[in-house]
């Protein structure tokens, strides 16, 4: 047999540290792998959704500033590792896949997180911000969990027979007379006693003004018709109707309503009898058939320059004035409002953001906008439940159409 060439030492060695590495990393892959994830998902969750929460009150101190606002998204999250082990030494495998150094007896891994944003622009961008908040995002709200007279107080403007106000950067917020704070009341309290909510219901919906002829209704139009969810429906002259069930928002007002103080002007208000029942919440302020409930809802914009108006100007600005500084205050002041007055400095009551020279210890979320800090206290919960608010408002009305979604990817292992 001839003879082989000898191996060099130092190539020697890394094999033989290679040999000391794989099975304890085989041992503890599985340990490791766990340990990424618990570890790495709630960081990289956190991560985004805190720079998400800073760009949002950026944008806001800049309207207050009236700043032109930027958008960002996340288009990619990714990992960088190092995998190493050491004893008596150190063993490091990067990521080139050379092995140097002695043998160990031990495994460690780094981590390096990389998050990618790129601007969100265009006229998609720009339609979804200024066109009104459609009415199943109001339901959606309040089926969420979020009090219906802050989501009424942010998103509309018009609600059955009564206007709400119009939100301008120059003029504030003007009220036309009282009875929309006394809706809120109402709305309130009725709402702290279970009796008036907002959710989606089923609701059966015909699509043909006219019936479909018999002889048009095949048994190929059939099957297709339940492949989507949809069903011919005979009629009693022989004739068709074309239905799908639909979840549909609206308004519930249940039993004990009727002896309520609070619904004794809902038929003034909102054109409905102040008696159990559901009303479909509709756009359109048109006449529709059945029991309806108009709703005109502003832009996400405006509900944007609405907060603006709680930013403090200067650091060290007074608190609210201590006789407006709740939501229902603020709806008692509203009630009481005179001709022309601007109530814009009553949203502090709701909404506040702090300023200041130096970054808070205290915050909830905070940004520095190159000038001063601006931040939320963590401690004021009417403001924390409205951002919270917003910030669930702009993923319902901001899609990510035309955008790859961010994948994030950790590299955990194989078990055994």
């Amino acid at each position: 047999m001839p003879n082989l060439p000898s191996m060099p030492r130092p190539l020697g060695r890394c094999i033989a540290a290679l040999m000391v590495i794989v099975p304890v990393a085989l041992a503890g892959c599985s340990r490791w792998g766990a340990s990424v994830l618990e570890d790495n998902h709630v960081a990289f969750n956190t991560s985004v959704a805190e720079a998400m929460d800073r760009q949002m009150l950026l944008n806001v101190v800049r309207m207050s500033q009236r700043r032109p606002t930027q958008w960002m998204t996340v288009s990619l999250i990714n990992v960088q590792t190092t995998v190493g082990a050491g004893a008596n030494g150190a063993v490091a495998v990067p990521a080139g896949g050379l092995v140097s150094g002695a043998t160990g007896g031990n495994v460690n891994f780094s981590y390096t997180p990389n998050i990618t944003f790129v601007p969100q622009q265009g006229e998609r961008l720009s339609r979804e911000l200024m066109s009104p908040i459609p009415v199943s995002t109001v339901e959606r709200m309040v089926s969420a969990g979020w009090p219906l007279e802050l989501v009424v107080l942010l998103c509309v403007e018009k609600i059955g027979n009564v206007e709400g106000f119009d939100v301008t950067s120059e003029q504030g917020i003007v009220l036309g007379s009282g009875e929309f704070g006394m809706l809120l009341q109402s709305i309130e309290r009725l709402g702290v006693r279970h009796l008036l909510s907002l959710s989606q219901v089923p609701d059966a919906v015909t699509w043909n003004s006219e019936p479909i002829p018999r002889s048009e209704v095949t048994v190929d139009r059939i099957i297709d018709s339940s492949k989507g969810g949809g069903a011919f429906v005979k009629l009693p002259d022989g004739n068709y109707d074309y239905r799908t069930i639909e979840r549909v928002p609206v308004m519930t007002l249940y039993e004990g309503i009727e002896s309520a103080p609070e619904a004794a002007n809902f038929k003034e208000f909102l054109g409905v009898p102040p008696r159990a029942g559901s009303y479909r919440l509709v756009a359109s302020e048109d006449i529709w058939p059945g029991d309806t409930l108009s709703i005109r809802a502003r832009s996400f914009v405006a509900t944007l320059q609405l907060l603006s108006m709680g930013v403090d100007e200067a650091p060290n600005a007074p608190p609210p004035s201590e006789d407006v500084d709740t939501g229902t205050e603020l709806f008692a002041r509203m009630t009481r409002i005179q001709k022309g007055e601007d109530l814009s400095r009553y949203v502090r009551a709701v909404f506040r953001v702090h300023c200041g020279d130096s970054k808070p210890a205290n915050a909830l979320v905070s940004v520095h906008d190159g000038q001063r800090w601006y931040w939320i206290d963590s401690t004021d919960k009417t403001s924390r439940c409205v951002f919270a608010m917003v910030r669930d408002m702009y993923d319902l009305q901001v899609t990510a159409e035309g955008q790859s979604t961010p994948i994030l990817t950790l590299p955990v292992g194989t078990g055994r």
